[in-house]
């Protein structure tokens, strides 16, 4: 083959090797495109179920008839294990032929008497530790009697306590931006200030079947209706919280949002759902299941909704006190 042939084949070869560059590029490059857009696609359905499920993640309960019951923990038993071991070895101590090998039967038992004084002190030191312990139980259990007693007779500064204590340890920036509480003679009542509709994506994705990523207008309705979801959700998740927290029958969830008030043009903290929640009912929820819109109709409820429009102002099912 003349040099002119080598180099074409030369040329056909380097040809056919950049088509085989080029072919995997776009496989990459189309790899990639699904992997972004499929990861997109995520994210966007992930924080859809995340804010339309807030509900399936309540406190844990406490069960303060139990607490109220609860036994003085028991005394700890100074029982001077070590000191008992180390006096049994000594009792058995026989002085014999191979003890002078061991520098002798006399300092033998001297180190075995040594043992026991020391096997007394870790007694003790064990025991001091441990009346120590137990009176730092004893004070918790009498502070959690004293609690429960009086959250069991339904006493106004027992509840504000707890739920106090709950707002300190939990994180509510997904049910809004705050929660008010009133107190009642029988029942709490949770104003949560819920977050505006712009926690709904006003664009819905899709992966294509090219593997591009698709992202149209979220029709009116269901974007209402996904905001619905998310409002009822944070009403149950807060019920279930003080359900769980408090021995309570009766719990009241009025879900106040920042809309425009059409009579003055201006944006204002407006009741949009109220809820009462009965122990009993709502316990026999499955949360994991349930349409967080459709349960509203377990319990009385105030809620003006159109899925055109969205929610309205409504009156709340108990007025706020202090």
């Amino acid at each position: 083959m003349g040099w002119k042939g080598t180099m074409r084949t030369i040329a056909a070869a380097a040809r056919a090797a950049d088509r085989e560059a080029q072919r995997r590029n776009k496989q990459n490059q189309k790899a990639q495109m699904f992997a972004h857009s499929g990861s997109a696609v995520d994210d966007w359905e992930a924080h859809i179920d995340e804010i339309t499920s807030i509900h399936t993640n309540v406190a844990d309960r406490i069960d303060w008839h139990a607490l109220a019951n609860r036994p003085r923990p028991p005394e700890p038993n100074d029982h001077g294990f070590h000191q008992g071991q180390a006096e049994k070895a000594l009792a058995s101590f026989k002085p014999n032929f191979f003890h002078a090998f061991r520098g002798g039967s006399a300092k033998l038992r001297s180190r075995l008497e040594n043992q026991v004084s020391d096997a007394a002190h870790r007694d003790r030191k064990k025991y001091d530790d441990q009346l120590a312990e137990h009176a730092k139980a004893i004070a918790e259990w009498a502070d959690d009697i004293a609690l429960a007693k009086r959250l069991v007779r339904g006493e106004a500064a027992a509840i504000r306590q707890v739920i106090e204590e709950m707002q300190s340890l939990s994180d509510s920036a997904l049910i809004g931006t705050e929660i008010g509480f009133s107190i009642g003679e029988s029942f709490v009542h949770a104003h949560p200030r819920v977050h505006g509709d712009d926690i709904v994506p006003s664009m819905r994705r899709k992966q294509l079947a090219s593997g591009r990523l698709s992202e149209t207008k979220m029709p009116v309705s269901q974007f209402n209706e996904v905001y619905q979801d998310y409002v009822t959700s944070a009403a149950l998740k807060t019920a279930g919280d003080l359900f769980h927290i408090l021995p309570l029958n009766e719990v009241y969830v009025t879900c106040m949002s920042n809309i425009l008030n059409p009579q003055t043009g201006h944006q204002e903290w407006t009741p949009i759902l109220s809820v009462q929640f009965v122990r009993d009912s709502f316990m026999r929820l499955n949360l994991a299941s349930l349409d967080p819109s459709d349960s509203m109709r377990n319990f009385r409820h105030a809620m003006k909704f159109s899925k055109t429009k969205g929610f309205a102002l409504v009156e709340p099912l108990e007025p706020a006190s202090a």
